[in-house]
């Protein structure tokens, strides 16, 4: 639903397309080298008929930039769009613009080496069976999976079918992270990455344009294989179907678990997601642990150092290569010095005593942002990057009293209502600030109105429409997702999507009995378990634990079951039978000793948690 674009929005990109220079052949000469075949006509189809993903929903890119986007971010949307099976190099491809994510394609000795195998099985066998067509059908001899994202490693199961002996590379503590990491905290990171991906946004100029690093997820279903192989430091040389591979870790960068490697024989350097063609996120609006800055700055330095002077292409799993070695050694020193910059900058402005909320706003873009169009903020923000160097080394607190235990919004805006003389007189200050092209306290103004309850429809409008426009102007990809999903969550409410493909049952099924009941005593309710004292234990093929709750807690620990006491209730069962009993669902396969009742009034104590809660609304 468009919102009026504001004249202050249209004179701020216009601004945008004098103050850069976007038109670089050389970049989009890079964007489109070496390709090869397209995705197939129609797009990616899944069995239920509905598309994975289509390469046609971003034909309306081939206009020029409207009012409503950013030229910074239409330019970069524009090189994202490229897409199909693209030559890299002689024995290496890259499928790109079929996921969120690229897949690259090595020619090992007996069949193909495949890096990064998507987000879905959909678009991951498609992108196999176009290599296949493409390039003449061989078997998969090997997988690698450079990082502990889900848009990596989602589409194992379009590559490697079951029970299949194919080894799978992955970095060192890449089950931990990537089965544990997403699911303690899980559905509430679920939720906001549906406004950061854009997900229920519509594809066009008024909505969904493009994500950043790639156009937007795959709408597909993930399949999972356990790794075989994993890389450490203690691996620097590894040969993978007699091709060598020298990696580099990169884990506490992007990932918590990541590896980067070069090709010797080819001359590639494959940085994984340390490097893209834009500016990253040192803290990812939809919910992680913060990055380490620092860190990702040296390690793109040793990969330079180590890799720079034997690389005549470097390729990412995001966007398009860098070509030739004086191209290859610019392009990674202001991919390091931008994480630098922002590091160092950040802390300086903290050390003068700036606090959390004043960092990003003081923090200015370096000079040197005006050319190296690579380093722009058209995924990660320079200011919410900031904040994040600064959650990293000091907290959220920013150490003010009146910041210890803050009014949650509800109670802080009808407090602010009442205080500025109730809604109407709120809703002309913030036109006076719309009128003086002060969007972020014209929000904050309208915010206050919403969340102290019972808001207008005028109201909320309002605050669509600011949000509208502050999206129309945002380089960024997943800021301008995020601003549009706030002000469609005001008109229409929170879109439910079909659930299709959000979880990934098999990546679940890894984890450890410890981490699988942690993630289930999240959601016990206090309220429920008030006055409640007893233990559970849990026999399964995979191990035995014992469950105990007391004082409104639920603690969970792995145990010898000879050398346990009694517990209250023992149940019997596989996992899967377990599983579905703890989400709701009927198992007859479970036998229970003890006090039976217990183990029904142990479930009925936790929460069930709705994926859909409402984010821009109260």
């Amino acid at each position: 639903m468009p919102s009026p674009v504001f004249q202050a929005t249209k004179e701020y990109n216009a601004s945008v397309q004098e103050r850069l220079v976007l038109d670089s052949e050389t970049i989009s000469q890079a964007a489109q080298r070496g390709k090869i075949a397209d995705l197939p006509d129609g797009g990616i189809i899944r069995a239920d008929g509905g598309k994975a993903w289509d390469p046609a929903w971003f034909d309306f890119l081939r206009a020029s930039c409207p009012d409503t986007v950013n030229p910074a971010l239409w330019r970069h949307a524009q090189l994202n769009a490229i897409s199909g099976l693209f030559e890299v190099t002689d024995g290496v491809w890259q499928v790109r613009s079929a996921d969120y994510a690229n897949m690259t394609i090595i020619s090992g000795a007996t069949g193909w080496i495949i890096v990064d195998p998507l987000l879905t099985t959909e678009s991951a066998r498609a992108a196999l069976n176009l290599v296949n067509a493409t390039c003449g059908e061989r078997p998969v001899s090997a997988v690698l999976v450079t990082h502990t994202h889900a848009d990596h490693f989602g589409g194992l199961g379009g590559v490697v079918d079951e029970g299949a002996d194919t080894p799978i590379y992955v970095p060192k503590d890449f089950m931990i992270y990537a089965a544990a990491e997403g699911v303690l905290g899980g559905n509430h990171t679920s939720r906001r990455a549906i406004d950061q991906f854009g997900l229920a946004l519509p594809f066009g100029p008024e909505g969904l344009v493009d994500g950043g690093i790639g156009k937007t997820l795959a709408r597909g279903h993930r399949g999972f294989r356990a790794p075989t192989h994993e890389i450490s430091e203690d691996d620097p040389h590894v040969l993978i179907d007699d091709v060598p591979f020298e990696f580099l870790m990169g884990s506490g960068t992007e990932a918590p678990a990541e590896f980067t490697f070069f090709l010797p024989d080819h001359h590639v350097l494959c940085m994984a997601e340390v490097c893209t063609q834009t500016q990253h996120n040192l803290l990812t609006p939809r919910g992680a642990e913060v990055r380490d800055a620092r860190l990702w700055a040296k390690v793109i330095d040793e990969a330079r150092v180590r890799f720079g002077a034997r690389t005549d292409v470097l390729i990412n799993s995001h966007n398009w290569p860098v070509w030739g070695q004086d191209g290859v050694h610019q392009f990674m020193l202001e991919q390091r010095d931008i994480y630098k910059y922002v590091h160092d900058q950040t802390l300086r402005l903290a050390n003068h005593g700036m606090t959390i909320k004043e960092v990003g706003d003081a923090l200015q873009e370096p000079d040197f942002a005006s050319d190296a169009l690579h380093i722009r903020g058209n995924y990660g923000m320079l200011y919410f990057n900031a904040r994040a160097v600064y959650q990293k080394y000091y907290g959220a607190f920013d150490g003010r009293a009146v910041d210890l235990n803050p009014l949650p919004p509800e109670a802080e805006g009808k407090r602010y209502l009442k205080a500025l003389g109730g809604e109407a007189r709120v809703l002309e200050l913030a036109q006076e600030a719309i009128d003086g092209d002060d969007l972020q306290w014209a929000a904050t103004l309208v915010n206050h109105v919403v969340f102290a309850g019972s808001a207008s429809t005028e109201a909320r409008a309002l605050l669509a429409a600011i949000y509208r426009n502050m999206a129309y102007r945002a380089e960024s990809g997943i800021e301008r997702n995020i601003c549009l999903a706030g002000a469609q969550e005001l008109e229409d409410g929170v879109k439910v999507l079909p659930a299709a493909g959000g979880r990934n049952a098999e990546l679940a099924a890894t984890l450890t009995m410890e981490d699988w009941l942690d993630a289930f005593a999240i959601r016990l309710n206090p309220e429920r378990a008030r006055g409640e004292a007893f233990t559970v234990l849990l026999k399964t093929p995979e191990g035995t634990a014992l469950v105990s709750v007391a004082r409104q807690t639920e603690f969970a620990r792995t145990v010898n079951q000879d050398k346990v006491d009694q517990a209250d209730v023992t149940v019997t069962a596989t996992r899967s039978a377990l599983e579905a009993r703890m989400s709701g669902q009927a198992a007859a396969e479970i036998a229970l000793d003890g006090d039976s009742a217990l183990f029904e009034r142990w479930l009925e104590l936790h929460d069930t948690f709705d994926l859909w809660f409402r984010i821009a609304t109260p």
